[in-house]
């Protein structure tokens, strides 16, 4: 004959939190915002991406990658900060919030000029830390559609639940990063050249090198631009 061994008090209220937070899941969002329609949505064992898009193409995804000890807010904002920066995205604004069950993130505004002279692009990502994944919220598309959809982070954050964290720890409530930057974004070899020129000889410098066109962020080190694919 079978016997079960009763829960503690402390486990059956774990158990419980679990089953209705959904302990696999790295995130949980019930719709999209208005506006948007879902272009995609995979989810194996809180491997996940959610993928969509607003008619005037600005795209809105959440994905997640799996954390590894010793993984913390601070490291993996930096890491993802020090990566886009390298790929001529241009950190503006730095702000910390909070997810809907009380999961402490930061979120990033970049702007992106592509190097060919293209149109002026903007990439917000939010970034979550728990004990089992990193979170990314990211929204990017036109510049000039960014105030057209300024609220729409917000919306997300008062839904989104993050999963992942462990009661033991304090990966979901430990400390924002320190305030971070990109590089300033080099002159274009042809106006760089220009510039020296009017220097006077003493004062000129080495013109600099024709930035290389942005490359996606890897997908294991740093999010993806929101609006890549679609």
């Amino acid at each position: 004959m079978l016997s079960f061994k009763p829960l503690s008090k402390l486990s059956f209220i774990a158990a419980c939190l679990c089953v209705a937070s959904g302990c696999a899941s790295s995130f949980k969002l019930d719709d999209p915002p208005p506006g948007f329609i879902e272009v995609s949505n995979y989810d194996y064992s809180g491997d996940a991406e959610l993928r969509m898009k607003a008619p005037d193409n600005v795209g809105l995804n959440i994905t997640s990658f799996a954390n590894h000890r010793g993984g913390k807010l601070p490291l993996w904002a930096d890491d993802l900060v020090k990566k886009l920066g390298a790929r001529g995205y241009a950190l503006v604004n730095q702000i910390p919030v909070e997810s809907a069950n009380g999961v402490a993130g930061t979120r990033f505004d970049f702007q992106y000029q592509p190097p060919a002279g293209g149109d002026e692009k903007f990439y917000t990502a939010v970034l979550f830390v728990t004990d089992e994944w990193r979170v990314v919220v990211q929204l990017a598309g036109m510049s000039e559609l960014e105030g057209s959809h300024g609220e729409d982070l917000e919306r997300i954050l008062k839904e989104i639940k993050i999963g992942g964290c462990k009661a033991s720890e304090d990966t979901c409530d430990g400390p924002q990063p320190p305030p971070l930057s990109t590089p300033v974004k080099p002159k274009p070899a042809k106006q760089a050249k220009q510039a020296s020129e009017e220097k006077a000889p003493e004062d000129a410098a080495e013109p600099a090198a024709e930035p290389e066109p942005a490359p996606k962020p890897e997908q294991a080190d740093a999010p993806e631009q929101a609006d890549a694919k679609n």
